[in-house]
């Protein structure tokens, strides 16, 4: 299958955004790197140097920032989530636009992803939970900041975009990867 990776972006370079990368190698998934990143371009380096097939963004990923009806949707289910339009998510959206472009250029597939909705969706508590579900072995140990926390979360979803057990929500224009309700 190969690799994925998850971001969890931050609004400003000067503050952490998570970046997480899952390996697939036969049978066996391992999550092997989770760290801080700041600028632009480590985020970029980073996800050059792990060449993976799909990176999940916890951002919303859009040029003009507005209310989108993929959140409204998400309100609609009980998820609590920003308007992209709002104060500072309006910097995120932007820059999550920017870093997604750039990566696609790359002939990566960017997808967008909400972390606590994702482990909503999954039925599952926390990002432990979540990839013991899953299968993925965890062999780093710095899952500790929400932002680190939040990028494993993404990988995840980027890792059942690939194994086919994400669930889109779509308002026909935008979409949010999520998981599937799994099993105990």
């Amino acid at each position: 299958m190969g690799v994925v990776a998850g971001i969890d972006l931050a609004a400003k370079p000067t503050r952490c955004s998570g970046f997480s990368v899952i390996e697939v190698k036969g049978r066996k998934a391992v999550l092997g790197k989770a760290k801080c990143l700041g600028s632009d371009e480590s985020i970029l380096w980073e996800v050059r140097s792990s060449s993976p097939m799909v990176v999940a963004i916890d951002a919303p990923l859009m040029r003009n920032p507005r209310m989108r009806g993929v959140d409204r949707e998400l309100l609609k289910r009980g998820i609590r989530v920003f308007p992209p339009n709002f104060s500072w998510m309006k910097q995120l959206s932007l820059r999550g636009w920017r870093i997604a472009n750039s990566i696609a250029k790359l002939g990566i597939e960017v997808i967008e992803t909400h972390p606590r909705s994702a482990l909503l969706s999954a039925g599952t508590s926390n990002v432990f939970e979540l990839l013991q579900r899953l299968g993925v072995d965890i062999k780093v140990d710095t899952l500790r900041s929400k932002d680190i926390i939040d990028s494993a979360v993404s990988a995840a979803v980027a890792y059942c975009h690939l194994k086919g057990c994400s669930e889109i929500v779509s308002d026909g224009e935008y979409k949010i990867y999520l998981i599937k309700k799994l099993s105990g």
